[in-house]
């Protein structure tokens, strides 16, 4: 079975990179790419099209809630 793609989604770089360091030492999954608000969210789940999205719902600009409604309907 492939690996599953995961995109992660928050404000914080620091959290971020735990988040990462987190996922990546799990077999199977890898982080293909990394947002800091909503907008840079949608437009990377758009580009990458991950299997999984890892989303902070409180980031500044179009918040995690928006940006999720808005992938929902891709």
């Amino acid at each position: 079975m492939g690996l599953t793609r995961i995109l992660l989604a928050d404000d914080h770089e620091v959290v971020r990179a735990g988040y990462r360091r987190l996922l990546e030492s799990t077999h199977g999954m890898e982080v293909i790419a990394e947002a800091a608000s909503g907008e840079e969210a949608y437009n990377r789940y758009c580009e990458h099209k991950p299997d999984v999205v890892v989303m902070d719902l409180t980031m500044p600009g179009m918040g995690g809630l928006e940006a999720s409604r808005r992938i929902l309907t891709y």
